[in-house]
């Protein structure tokens, strides 16, 4: 071992690319969006599995995150705000899960009503993993429009929930008003995760540049 390697082993704090792990938790939260809306929107119960299913590797991406940015001696900016990206989007895909789960336990399979939200969530994922993978290349001014962009997605969510709520308000069985006010708000906690996560984004690019 020569001793430039010796001296990276054991002298030099080791490398870590934070930036690349939060594009890879971004593209697995962008992933988990994608199959809410086919599962919901398009009636794909393959989808709906798989939201269940590949939670073990959105946890692991999650751990290994944290792992990294609990032993680094140097972060391209400071900890708390790779902290708050990893575990709001760790949290994007808790709610998501759980909107599955509690539509199962209540027996609603068909949220076609919701397309729109849905789809709105959708697109909103898009445009951080987007955003994500411009801070990874360094892409300042890509940076700052995706996370505008993703925000003002999420505030068109909390609109759309607005009004699905009042269409709810308007039936007259209230078993099933409980249940679809319970889904919209899991909805509507996915998109408050998302603003917050622009926000950090974009955060991060102000202190870079």
């Amino acid at each position: 071992m020569s001793f430039i390697q010796l001296l990276k082993k054991y002298i030099l704090p080791e490398e870590i690319d934070f930036f690349k792990e939060l594009q890879e938790q971004s593209e697995a939260t962008r992933k988990a969006t994608h199959d809410l809306y086919r599962c919901f929107a398009s009636g794909d119960q393959q989808a709906c599995a798989a939201i269940l299913n590949n939670e073990n590797q959105a946890t692991v991406l999650k751990n290994r995150n944290m792992g990294d940015l609990s032993r680094a001696f140097i972060t391209p900016v400071d900890r708390e705000a790779i902290f708050r990206v990893i575990t709001h989007l760790d949290w994007v895909l808790i709610s998501i899960k759980h909107l599955v789960m509690e539509s199962t336990a209540y027996g609603i399979t068909d949220l076609k009503e919701y397309k729109k939200i849905m789809r709105q969530l959708r697109d909103c994922a898009d445009l951080l993993a987007q955003g994500f993978a411009a801070l990874h290349h360094n892409e300042m001014e890509v940076i700052c429009n995706k996370a505008e962009e993703a925000r003002t997605m999420a505030h068109l969510v909390t609109e759309t929930y607005v009004q699905a709520m009042s269409l709810v308000a308007e039936g007259n069985d209230i078993h099933l008003m409980f249940k679809h006010k319970e889904l919209l708000s899991q909805i509507k906690s996915i998109a408050k995760r998302f603003h917050v996560t622009a926000n950090t984004l974009q955060d991060i690019s102000m202190k870079l540049g």
